[in-house]
């Protein structure tokens, strides 16, 4: 096994693909649900998304093949497998950046942010939790149930992972390695989730200068705030812009006509081979520059060729949280932990490719079955949670009127 051949990689996609359409015969509500969302606006995006949590989970399972061998956690030494880790957290801030700035274009001051926050906090945490439940079990299960810090210590560890920090659980060194410390894009998230109405108020309402100065004053105390726990980096956070400047190409018709066209598919396509061959880092102005034209032609809807489109990968757009925020927990599991319940040796190069292969696969309908158990749930029960409180907020006013004509 070499660590540059993308190939590994493209058998890993094709078993996931492979994966994602079975169980779309196999589960009705799958099936349905993709019939449901495949007039999406967006449905090139939607696609993207499931190529993108897969790649994360390849990068890392790349990082844990050298792990096992030298005990180093890195980035693999190839451009590639770095890259599909790296950029595809990138592309994924350009996508929350691109939808939520759409939404404030379109919507204006009628903006709903009561429905805005409610279905943030309903689509981050259902899936969250449990997994942050599993994790803290494991680490007392790992150390025999001992408890080796206090209360309080106990209290402020679980107050951090609720805020998608990764302090250190129990003592246990390295607790997010568990899940491939993959909740520190949640904190860039949730900035940005923060950060919008201040950068409505500037940017698309423009009110008076002074309102202007407090919300610049007020985004950076919340980078401050934030960053206190996170160590927020300002090109991490640039990747967002990416998908602002791509909320206003596809606003124009003719641009976004542009993109849906042969020479465009291609442009975008050599802009992302550039990133995957050439650079090592996404983060940096290049990259995410050749980021953001692949990304602005995408949200124009095009397809690329086809490959953003197929219902087997729009699923795994669907069920791309879960593979993101599982795959690390999934690999930890399979590749440090099966080996002392099966023997056999994880650094054998044909064993382990065998073993990300039934991982590929395992992976892909886990994520199913949580987005459809746990995930939509959350979000259904996120809608009705939004219609319980304006039911409340109404019912006082139509007391108040009520009593008004009464009298």
């Amino acid at each position: 096994m070499t660590d540059t051949n993308p190939v590994y990689a493209a058998i890993a996609y094709l078993l996931a693909i492979a994966t994602s359409a079975l169980l779309l015969r196999l589960l009705p509500k799958a099936a349905s649900h993709v019939r449901h969302t495949g007039e999406s606006r967006y449905g090139s995006i939607d696609g993207l998304r499931g190529y993108l949590a897969f790649g994360v989970f390849i990068h890392h399972a790349i990082i844990t093949w050298f792990y096992l061998r030298t005990g180093v956690i890195d980035f693999p030494p190839s451009n590639f497998y770095s890259q599909l880790g790296q950029a595809s957290v990138a592309l994924f801030f350009m996508i929350t950046g691109f939808l939520f700035w759409s939404r404030l274009l379109k919507q204006g001051r009628d903006h709903d942010w009561q429905a805005f926050a409610v279905s943030r906090v309903f689509r981050l945490y259902p899936l969250y939790l449990p997994l942050m439940l599993i994790v803290f079990v494991t680490v007392f299960y790992l150390q025999d149930w001992a408890l080796k810090d206090s209360g309080p210590q106990l209290v402020g560890q679980v107050l951090a992972w609720l805020t998608f920090d990764r302090p250190d659980i129990n003592q246990y060194p390295q607790s997010g390695m568990l899940i491939s410390n993959v909740t520190w894009t949640l904190a860039y998230e949730v900035f940005f989730y923060l950060a919008l109405p201040l950068l409505g108020l500037v940017f698309i309402y423009r009110g008076h200068w002074l309102q202007v100065v407090l919300c610049l004053i007020g985004i950076y105390t919340l980078y401050q705030v934030v960053g206190w726990e996170h160590s927020l980096k300002k090109h991490f956070l640039a990747s967002f812009l990416g998908g602002i400047a791509a909320a206003y190409w596809v606003r124009r018709p003719q641009l976004a006509a542009w993109g849906r066209t042969g020479i465009a598919t291609v442009i975008a396509l050599l802009a992302l081979v550039l990133v995957m061959t050439l650079y090592k880092r996404a983060f940096n102005l290049m990259p995410l520059l050749l980021l953001t034209v692949f990304f602005v032609i995408v949200a124009s809807g095009n397809p690329l060729f086809g490959a953003l489109r197929l219902r087997s990968v729009r699923w795994l757009g669907e069920v791309s949280y879960s593979t993101y925020l599982l795959h690390g927990y999934v690999l930890w599991i399979m590749a440090q932990q099966l080996p002392h319940l099966v023997p056999f040796n994880p650094q054998n190069p044909m064993l382990y490719l065998l073993l990300m292969a039934v991982c590929s696969c395992l992976l892909i309908v886990i994520a199913s079955l949580t987005f459809l158990y746990i995930e939509k749930p959350g979000i259904d029960a996120g809608r009705k949670f939004l219609q319980w409180l304006r039911q409340n907020r109404q019912n006082p006013k139509k007391l108040a009127e009520k009593a008004v004509q009464e009298r």
